[in-house]
């Protein structure tokens, strides 16, 4: 049985704002103790702001590496082509069912009509739900059925499960150069490590025959006990611990408790990846794309559902996790390195 000793450590404030079925609200029952650099932090938070668990700033006592995570879209793949790929799946089914004048365009309009109508309700939803509503109002619309008719599930569901399955294919066929060969090179180099991924959406590398030998675990935000919990809340991050632990034998924590555990999580996106997970006790390393310039210029896809209110919040909890970057790298290639340079911290 493995047993972690437990420490508290000095915390700050960081902004994470609830926003319905995007964002989801973390909060604790203590205002921790802040150091000189976190009072100074502070000062530069809006007024709506929810406080968040200590940041752990020391971790094993060694330099072994026993818990790396990735996010998935941006990080290990680019997730604009691999949409794509998936909604030319989706089209092909649709049509392949029948519905000749089925549109993406008509989907995607009917998921933000949908996430507008859930967020005057305050309610949440998967994006696995979302999708699968989407895609039944566009059969309604292309067939003209009226409200007493109803579109058989199996209908919706082969659908969905056409852009699922693409969505895998296409993730593993754009892996972003050195994927592969950087995991392969990090089992080599800390074969006692567990490797996870965490991640928002319904990407799963146990499902892309290219890296699935290197992945131990998959937590996703759509999962039972997370959803609507997902990036930037705890949940999906504590989960991601104690799948660790259970694959390493141990009996379960209690989380709000950081530990004697070298992790660190590697990811694209400033707020959901760096902030997060380095506010839950993981050190951070932050892929910036140099194709892809920096976070706050990055276009955002004609798919996305996100409001502009939504966007403007995501950009300030995206400044405020800067300062919690540990190593930021411009290619996968970089990253053995960057890990080694991050347990050294």
């Amino acid at each position: 049985m493995i047993m972690f000793q437990v420490r508290f450590i000095p915390a700050v404030i960081i902004p994470w704002l609830h926003i319905a079925s995007s964002f989801a609200t973390t909060s604790f029952h203590r205002l921790p103790r802040l150091t000189t650099s976190s009072s100074s932090f502070l000062h530069r938070l809006p007024q709506d702001r929810i406080v968040l668990e200590a940041i752990p700033t020391s971790h094993a006592h060694d330099n072994k590496l026993h818990l790396l995570t990735f996010d998935l879209d941006d990080t290990i793949f680019p997730i604009g082509p691999v949409v794509a790929d998936a909604n030319v799946a989706q089209l092909r089914s649709l049509i392949g069912l029948g519905y000749e004048n089925a549109a993406n365009e008509e989907i995607v309009a009917a998921s933000k009509q949908i996430r507008t109508e859930l967020r005057e309700a305050g309610s949440a939803i998967t994006y696995t739900d979302l999708r699968k509503q989407s895609i039944r109002r566009e059969i309604e619309r292309v067939t003209g059925l009226s409200d007493g008719a109803v579109v058989h599930d199996s209908v919706i569901e082969a659908v969905f499960d056409a852009w699922l399955m693409e969505r895998h294919a296409s993730a593993d066929r754009n892996l972003y150069p050195h994927a592969s060969k950087a995991l392969q090179m990090i089992r080599e180099e800390h074969p006692g490590a567990a490797i996870g991924a965490i991640t928002n959406g319904r990407g799963n590398p146990l499902e892309m025959p290219s890296v699935k030998e290197y992945f131990d675990f998959c937590i996703s935000g759509e999962d039972d006990g997370i959803f609507p919990r997902r990036k930037p809340d705890s949940r999906i991050y504590q989960a991601a611990v104690s799948k660790y632990n259970e694959l390493r034998g141990g009996s379960m924590m209690q989380y709000g408790e950081s530990i004697h555990l070298n992790w660190i999580h590697v990811g694209d996106d400033l707020a959901n990846d760096v902030g997060a997970s380095v506010a839950c006790g993981a050190k951070s390393i932050w892929l910036q794309m140099e194709a892809e310039g920096d976070q706050s210029t990055k276009q955002v896809p004609g798919w996305s559902t996100a409001t502009q209110e939504e966007l403007e919040k995501r950009a300030v909890m995206d400044e405020m996790a800067r300062e919690y970057v540990s190593a930021q790298i411009a290619s996968l290639d970089e990253l053995p390195g960057a890990i080694l340079k991050v347990l050294t911290l």
